[in-house]
């Protein structure tokens, strides 16, 4: 830190380049001469006050006069020291306690009443929150604190890891109380994080016995030795997570934000991928809160002239980053926070209003559907092992994909048109189809699908699935809805033999309005993906786009949509209002 050959550096070119003697400086500082020789030698070091005298005396600022080569290793006393100030004034301007911030340099120990403390304390030593950060981790007591945090931590991990435990820890769970004295947390606090880790664990362990069974009796070498590698790379993963869940607590804790802050950011996290600067009287919150919000984790902006005083705001690069490494913390430790952002983000994608809706609902005599995605999820959990089984059929047949070859099953057979031969072609889609097929006797109808098709059916609307899936698989999904949705109602295009006219193609589309009799401009696509709304712009059709995040909004919005609706109950709630009215 202080050094003396950058102080008689200096003094050697104080007052404008003529340099002063080490007695001239001495009298400046109130010190004696012999003091400042000693400074300059290295035989003594100057405390905080009489550095800023010096670096006052001498026109330089007090980082000046130390050397700064080894800064990366300072701890946060080493930067308030440089910076020429006591423990005393940097507590006072923090409006913290002596008490308060002598823990928070020796144990890196953020006080829970102050969690903005970071923000304020980065502009007081003049660094960024980033090397705040830094300084508390190197803080002297963090490695003894964090060894004292394993003990009651294992003993609680392995108490609720147990084979059967289902329950999870209590706020007075006697480690739970330990952990947090030691973290000066909230109890409850440390029981919702603590929970969410150990729900984490438990998949963890459940997938590596399924490995583990795999490895035992895999029905070829090939498959144990997956089984095996699989079982090991779990293994390690649970062993990762509990051996840096200490650090990453301590982490947490140096930047947890209070729940209305917490609810700001949030929102303003979900809300990133509609991109661009978000008005702060849209949210209808109080100027206030948005102040509250550290301004590290957000850009500002003033708005435009004709918002005098108002202010725009998106989140910081900073600020996304908090919240994609922190978010699962914040959902369990601020539960009531998911439910605000999801009906704000509602409200905030751009959804088409009610009316406009209810307008093209009552000019259409035919309704045209998407299939997997929106009336049901055909595949589930299940698509990557789909995928993998085509993958291995192609293979099967000498065929190669490309690198940049879809995941999806459809479009993975699309791309392997240029590839085989036609009647290849033909044996992938009849492998494709049989797991379709199988898959629609088990997909149940996502929410308001059975509703608004009904609906629809005794409204008289003309009705059509259109979907690259099999049309078999379309058709074993629609016998299994309630009989009050006759299948007969609903007519079904499905993946053409040309597997050149799938979607965006408008094909599809145009054979379902001749199979209906209907006039393009008579009809209304439904559907939730950009192929989808691309087609029916090609076809001529209105297309209405369920998006039901501010995510999915955008990339329709990217595909030329600009009539959106959260979801099918939205629709499903129209339709039976025209109907009874």
């Amino acid at each position: 830190m202080f050094n003396g050959l950058r102080l008689r550096q200096a003094r050697a070119v104080a007052d404008g380049g003529q340099g002063i003697s080490a007695a001239e400086l001495a009298r400046r500082i109130g010190a004696t001469k012999a003091q400042v020789i000693a400074y300059e030698n290295g035989s003594s070091k100057p405390d905080p006050r009489r550095i800023r005298a010096l670096a006052d005396a001498l026109g330089v600022e007090p980082l000046q006069l130390s050397d700064t080569s080894d800064k990366a290793e300072w701890s946060l006393a080493d930067r308030r020291r440089a910076q020429g100030m006591t423990a005393a004034e940097v507590s006072s301007e923090l409006k913290l306690s002596l008490r308060a911030y002598r823990r928070l340099e020796a144990e890196g120990l953020v006080p829970a009443r102050r969690l903005g403390v970071l923000d304020d304390l980065a502009a007081l030593l003049r660094i960024s929150v980033g090397d705040v950060e830094g300084c508390l981790a190197r803080a002297p007591m963090l490695a003894q604190r964090l060894d004292e945090v394993r003990e009651p931590l294992t003993c609680l991990l392995h108490f609720y890891l147990r084979p059967r435990i289902l329950e999870k820890p209590q706020q007075d769970d006697d480690e739970i109380i330990a952990l947090a004295d030691l973290y000066r947390r909230p109890p409850l606090v440390l029981a919702r994080i603590l929970s969410y880790e150990i729900d984490r664990l438990r998949t963890v362990q459940r997938r590596q016995a399924n490995y583990r069974t795999a490895a035992d009796f895999g029905a070829t070498v090939e498959a144990q030795d997956k089984g095996h590698r699989a079982a090991l790379a779990e293994s390690r993963k649970f062993r990762d997570v509990i051996e840096t869940l200490p650090q990453r607590l301590d982490e947490f804790f140096r930047v947890m934000l209070p729940q209305d802050v917490w609810r700001l950011l949030a929102l303003m996290y979900a809300l990133r991928p509609l991109g661009g600067w978000l008005p702060g009287g849209r949210l209808q919150t109080q100027p206030q809160s948005w102040n509250d919000v550290p301004s590290y984790l957000l850009d500002r902006r003033a708005a435009g002239k004709d918002a005098v005083g108002e202010m725009d705001y998106r989140i910081s690069e900073q600020g996304s980053k908090h919240c994609s490494t922190y978010r699962q913390w914040y959902d369990a430790c601020y539960p009531a926070v998911q439910l605000f952002v999801q009906s704000h983000e509602r409200a905030l994608a751009g959804h088409m209003r009610e009316s406009e809706l209810s307008d093209l609902l009552y000019g259409a005599d035919a309704v045209l559907f998407s299939f997997d995605g929106l009336l049901c999820r055909l595949f589930g959990q299940n698509l990557q092992d789909i995928s993998d089984r085509l993958l291995q059929r192609a293979q099967s047949l000498r065929l190669a994909l490309a690198p940049q070859t879809p995941t999806d099953p459809v479009g993975m057979l699309r791309s392997l048109v240029p590839q085989g031969s036609a009647s290849q072609i033909r044996r992938l889609d009849g492998f494709l189809t049989h797991f379709e097929i199988e898959a629609a006797q088990r997909a149940d109808p996502l929410p308001g699908v059975e509703e608004l098709l009904k609906t629809l059916i005794d409204g008289a609307w003309r009705l059509a699935v259109v979907t690259d899936h099999s049309s078999m698989a379309v058709e074993a999904f629609l016998e299994r809805l309630p009989q009050q949705i006759p299948s007969s109602r609903i007519a079904v295009v499905g993946r053409s033999a040309d597997l050149e006219l799938t979607k965006p193609n408008p094909h599809a589309l145009r054979r379902a309005t001749t199979k209906l009799n209907v006039a393009n401009e008579r009809a209304l696509v439904v559907g939730e993906s950009a192929d989808d709304a691309k087609a029916a712009q090609s076809a001529g059709i209105t297309f209405v786009g369920i998006a039901q995040n501010a995510e999915h909004a955008r990339v329709l919005r990217k595909a030329g949509v600009t009539r959106t609706v959260e979801s099918l109950d939205i629709m499903a709630a129209l339709v039976r209002e025209q109907a009874s009215g």
